[in-house]
């Protein structure tokens, strides 16, 4: 007996893209769907156009609600939910006709938890990619594979909300961080880590729109730094759980997105002041870390020289 999915779809200013989005929904060979359209208190005719489609298949509820942000519209889709199992997808992309079913396919195959989907970058009119042949399909349930997997050959993959299959019951007690962006990166892990298996399929079967006016497409400004608040978090976690493998991985992309804000703010003339904070926390942070890093003394050199020294060890990078 198939099991009821509710695939969650959070709408801000999307009416050029909404109908395509909604579209390959419709078209799953995965039909027992709920579908929930979460208009964020969108100002154009996004809202209409989900009313519209609803009237077209008893599947599709609209959430109407003041403007909270894309996590408040996704904790609205968690609360309204009834299904088994939950999907979420942005309301600019669209997905393969396919993607429902081979994630639930997967997941009852190999008995796992949660199932990941490869995704592919494609530009605002281009037609949906043939498929890449790619037949992978990997079930990840011990810790040598989850840092493969999740800390170095797929880090964007299993960091965004979007292209899985998750168990409704994941999120009895998690909910996306209101008014933040890189709300992916506060939640995503969080969820995985409830997971005995993950099961990860390499076709790619989520198409990620990029347009300009997308967040990560804006200018440079200070709310970038939510990402290393989000990874302060995933880093406390691992020191305490003694997972050192996993907090010197998330250290590395903390020392990277240091790195490269600092040339952003250099580039835009911004006042450093947020920098200076967040580099004395990546100061703090490797110290307090540094003889239990799993890395060669080489790399420990190469991170107390970023901590100490990071004007000099910018020059350089």
């Amino acid at each position: 007996m198939e099991k009821l999915v509710s695939v969650i779809v959070p709408i801000y200013k999307v009416e050029k893209y909404l109908p395509r989005c909604i579209e390959s929904i419709l078209v799953q060979d995965y039909t027992k769907l709920e579908i929930l359209l979460v208009d964020d208190g969108s100002p154009d005719r996004s809202g209409e156009i989900a009313d519209e489609y609803a009237k077209k298949d008893q599947r599709i509820h609209v959430i109407h609600k003041k403007n909270g942000g894309l996590s408040d519209a996704r904790n609205a889709g968690i609360d309204a939910a009834v299904g088994e199992y939950l999907v979420f997808i942005d309301s600019d992309d669209y997905v393969h006709p396919e993607m429902i079913s081979r994630m639930m396919e997967a997941v009852q195959q190999t008995s796992s938890d949660v199932a990941v989907c490869s995704f592919k970058f494609v530009k605002e009119d281009e037609p949906m990619p043939e498929e890449s042949g790619n037949d992978e399909i990997t079930v990840i349930s011990d810790d040598v594979k989850r840092t493969e997997y999740m800390f170095e050959k797929y880090i964007p993959e299993f960091n965004v909300a979007w292209n899985k299959l998750y168990p409704a019951q994941f999120f009895e007690k998690i909910r996306y961080p209101f008014g933040k962006i890189h709300e992916d990166e506060f939640t995503t892990w969080k969820v995985l880590e409830m997971a005995e298996r993950i099961v990860y399929i390499g076709e790619p079967l989520y198409f990620y729109v990029q347009r300009e006016t997308s967040i990560m497409g804006e200018r440079f400004n200070e709310k970038r730094f939510l990402a290393l608040e989000a990874y302060d978090e995933k880093l406390d976690h691992y020191f305490n759980m003694d997972r050192m493998v996993w907090f010197e991985k998330t250290l590395f992309l903390y020392r990277v997105c240091l790195i490269k804000f600092a040339k952003e703010m250099r580039k835009n003339g911004l006042d450093e002041a947020i920098l200076r904070k967040y580099r004395q926390h990546f100061k703090q942070l490797v110290l307090k870390s540094f003889i239990k890093l799993p890395i060669s003394f080489k790399k420990k050199m190469g991170y107390l020289c970023c901590a100490l020294m990071p004007e000099v060890y910018l020059k350089g990078h």
